[in-house]
């Protein structure tokens, strides 16, 4: 490859300057980019390096530029820029185009996001269409904490190619933040269908609870490899590329609403949080002012009455399984419930009443710690 003729045309392109250094000589690459093989592009200290082909050379050759100067999609186009060039070098071209499209599936799913437009799909992605035929399961990671470095893409491809048991598509969206899409026939069980008629399909609620088992499974393997916090969300299978960037926003909100509505729990499922949505896009001048209005009502937001009734709301307003649940008499518990009604006027054993209360915890959560 000519690295000149590489040089030139990037800067002719993006009207910024690059360099070309031997990755021994820069301070604080070699470790990062070791953690970085096999992909395209890694940054350290605001720099951002692409990998050059060094069969021939002495030691591993990177350009960079100023991080703060390329956008996502800017840094896929140069990723493919690069890659093109490489071409003289079959198994690294391979290798790294592969890489390249996830880094432009990324950029291109990020840019659908904040788009108003209509879902477009670029020329370089167009391969992925009959891909999504087949049925795609994607699954969103979060990672916070641990160390500052964070996860690095190259173990987490390996660790989940292990989980999922065949080939992946390994999405950085941004740092520390992925999009996991594998086929669906990797991650739902056929064999539950031998038995029903054929061209029976499974039911919703099937498909939900295998969802939701294979989800916990993968958290439990992603968590127990490193130190820090982890969350999951994960859809139902797509058909269709250009649905993407809409499920990929979903599952970004899914993961948000968990944390403010259901901190102890790190897997979260869109089809639980419909009215924990609808509530969170209440205009908070709005919020505000029904809280006010009930302010009166402050037992409602002692943190004994919440963990009681969420219990409570969660098991279908069962006294008795609440009493067990919580480890307290049946009696304590319809005292509990006696003083709200008391204090509120609202009985949560009156489903009008329950729903309303509901409504209002859920107005406080997203209120209080959005």
């Amino acid at each position: 490859m000519d690295h000149k003729s590489l040089l030139q045309k990037l800067q002719h392109i993006m009207e910024t300057p690059f360099e070309i250094n031997g990755l021994q000589t820069i301070e604080n690459a070699k470790f990062k980019a070791e953690e970085s093989l096999g992909e395209a592009s890694f940054i350290v200290n605001d720099r951002l390096y692409f990998h050059l082909s060094h069969e021939n050379q002495e030691q591993p050759l990177v350009i960079s530029v100023p991080a703060h100067q390329v956008s996502a999609s800017e840094r896929a186009l140069i990723e493919w820029i690069i890659t093109s060039m490489q071409s003289a070098s079959p198994m690294h071209a391979d290798h790294t185009t592969e890489q390249s499209n996830m880094n432009m599936l990324g950029a291109w799913i990020i840019e659908q996001i904040d788009s108003s437009d209509a879902v477009t799909i670029p020329e370089g992605l167009d391969n992925l269409t009959s891909v999504f035929r087949v049925g795609i399961v994607p699954f969103y990671i979060t990672y916070e904490g641990g160390h500052d470095s964070g996860v690095a893409p190259k173990s987490m491809y390996k660790l989940l190619q292990s989980y999922f048991g065949g080939e992946i598509m390994l999405v950085l969206l941004q740092q520390d933040k992925w999009l996991v899409l594998a086929e669906e026939a990797m991650v739902l069980d056929r064999t539950e269908l031998k038995d029903v008629d054929q061209g029976a399909e499974r039911t919703e609620l099937a498909l939900e609870s295998e969802l939701m088992a294979f989800a916990e499974g993968l958290y439990e393997v992603v968590a127990n490899e490193w130190v820090g916090v982890f969350n999951l969300s994960v859809h139902s299978p797509l058909y269709s590329l250009d649905s993407l960037p809409h499920v990929t926003s979903l599952l970004m909100e899914t993961i948000q609403l968990g944390k403010i509505f259901r901190m102890s729990e790190h897997v979260h499922f869109p089809w639980r949080f419909t009215l924990e949505r609808l509530v969170s896009r209440i205009p908070e001048e709005q919020r505000s002012s029904y809280l006010n209005e009930v302010k009166d009502s402050s037992i409602l937001f002692d943190e004994e009455t919440i963990s009681t009734l969420e219990i409570f709301f969660q098991l279908d307003c069962n006294v008795s399984e609440t009493a067990k649940r919580l480890y307290i008499h049946r009696n304590t518990l319809i005292y509990r419930l006696d003083k709200i009604k008391q204090e509120t006027g609202l009985d949560v054993r009156s489903f009008k009443d329950a729903v309303l209360v509901k409504l209002t915890l859920l107005l406080y959560k997203v209120t209080k710690r959005l």
